[in-house]
């Protein structure tokens, strides 16, 4: 039906949907693979996107392939946002809203710039910014790079300040080098996305691209501004903090460039920085009580189930591998977020506040278990909490539930025992004890790490030991 089909096309929305799928031949399989719908319990075809406003998304070839649906003001219950799924003709991994429309400019220009929401792709737009494009509800992958490799060498991020600066440093380091891409990050107002600018201050927008800072100088300078320079304890944090950061880059001489700028706005010698950059052991803490565990320490039983049993947990196992997990716990936390937001009846009864580190992940947290609805989470948040669950909301979570505990659970317990290290320095009184708890920490660590060849079922069943044993201390001490 050629009519049925123009209307479909110009966004009509019939409050008959059986009657319009019957108008344009739809069996289920093609409802179903299409992505536009969905067979009820009825057994009666119903639209997946019914009450929202929808965003056509297309491929780099102008070739619909997918939607994106806003919810209205009283559209009822669900996620703000909700994305087609993959298909056979779309996949969100490989597909970037706007591209279509964007390809022109981004050739002319060099750069793309690269939002989180459909509306943003609009404001920016709008404000005279035409290469701009977005993620379709999920984070920046390998795949997207794939595609944007073919247009521009320049990608400016125009995520919120906070999306940007906790990403993952490791993978757009990765992708730079495997991609020969330089990427920047546009500086926007604490709190604020693209579309927000693009309606108060368009001409901000259009400066915020224009002076976008390097992916490493940009969350070199949150570290560097957020700092009191004036003191010589706030330039000796601002400095450490910073290095952290600037040792994480692959290249040495990018790296080397960014510590003579950190000793500069520090007032630091170079050669002292390069130093404490080639030892970071000396330069930073070291952890006198796995010492004394390798001397012969505490030496209790192998319980691994409590570490307050009368003096049954061991010291931990010799040579135990409790490096680093294979993400950064900011990235961690962020996921589990997304699936509290997301997917909150698959981890309800498995998070627990304590375990995130950052202020505003935790506060993201808290105000999810104060409240009976995402809508009203984001009311009572803080500022900065309430931007993060409103961004994490229009991502879809495809991510591994026990996979991301486990995680979460394991840098918790990290915190944990340099914490109790840290006091055991203090006094030798609490060594004994200290090196107990620490010890059976450490045997959990060992059991729920990415690489551990642990039996996947007790891997589960340590990082529940540990969620409840960090959930019983209420909370790290600062």
């Amino acid at each position: 039906d050629g009519d049925a089909v123009r209307q479909f096309k110009l966004g009509w929305a019939p409050d008959d949907w059986d009657g319009l799928a019957r108008s344009l031949h739809l069996s289920d399989d093609v409802l179903r693979d299409s992505g536009l719908g969905f067979v009820n319990r009825r057994q009666r075809q119903q639209d997946a996107f019914r009450a929202r406003v929808m965003f056509p998304i297309f491929d780099a070839g102008g070739r619909p392939v997918a939607f994106g649906g806003r919810i209205l003001p009283d559209g009822g219950e669900g996620p703000k946002y909700k994305n087609s799924a993959d298909t056979p003709l779309y996949s969100k991994h490989r597909t970037l809203y706007g591209l279509n429309w964007a390809k022109a400019a981004i050739v002319d220009s060099g750069e793309v710039v690269v939002c989180e929401g459909y509306t943003d792709v609009i404001g920016m737009f709008r404000s005279g910014v035409p290469r701009a494009v977005a993620t379709c509800g999920t984070a920046l992958a390998d795949g997207h790079f794939r595609l944007l490799k073919n247009f521009a060498r320049r990608v400016v991020l125009a995520y919120d300040a906070d999306s940007a600066g906790q990403a993952a440093a490791e993978r757009f380091h990765e992708w730079e080098r495997q991609f020969e891409m330089d990427i920047f990050v546009a500086r926007l107002p604490p709190g604020a996305d693209p579309g927000d600018v693009a309606r108060e201050d368009p001409d901000a927008l259009r400066r915020a691209v224009e002076e976008a800072l390097p992916f490493m100088g940009f969350r070199v300078a949150r570290v560097l501004d957020s700092a009191d320079l004036s003191r010589p304890e706030g330039r000796a944090r601002a400095a450490e903090a910073a290095l952290a950061l600037v040792a994480e880059h692959p290249n040495q001489l990018v790296r080397d460039q960014y510590l003579m700028m950190v000793a500069e706005q520090c007032r630091i010698d170079p050669a002292e920085l390069r130093r404490m950059a080639a030892h970071p052991d000396r330069a930073g803490v070291r952890s006198s009580l796995s010492d004394r565990e390798r001397s012969g320490g505490d030496r209790g039983g192998s319980d691994r189930s409590s570490p307050d049993g009368s003096g049954s947990a061991p010291p931990g196992p010799r040579g135990a591998r409790v490096s680093p997990a294979r993400r950064s716990a900011s990235l961690v936390e962020l996921d589990a977020l997304r699936l509290a937001v997301n997917r909150p009846g698959d981890v309800a009864d498995r998070l627990e506040e304590v375990l995130f580190s950052d202020p505003v992940h935790r506060a993201a947290f808290g105000a999810l278990l104060s409240a009976e609805t995402l809508h009203e989470a984001i009311g009572r948040a803080e500022p900065d909490a309430a931007a993060l669950l409103a961004r994490l909301a229009v991502e879809d979570s495809d991510d591994d539930v026990e996979g991301t505990v486990a995680e979460l659970a394991w840098f918790a317990a990290a915190r944990q025992v340099a914490r109790l290290e840290s006091e055991a320095r203090l006094s030798d009184d609490r060594f004994a004890e200290v090196a107990r708890v620490s010890g059976w920490l450490k045997l959990q660590m060992e059991a729920v790490h990415a690489d551990s060849s642990i039996d996947p079922i007790e891997r589960l069943e340590a990082a529940k030991r540990l969620v409840a044993w960090l959930a019983e201390q209420g909370g790290e001490e600062e």
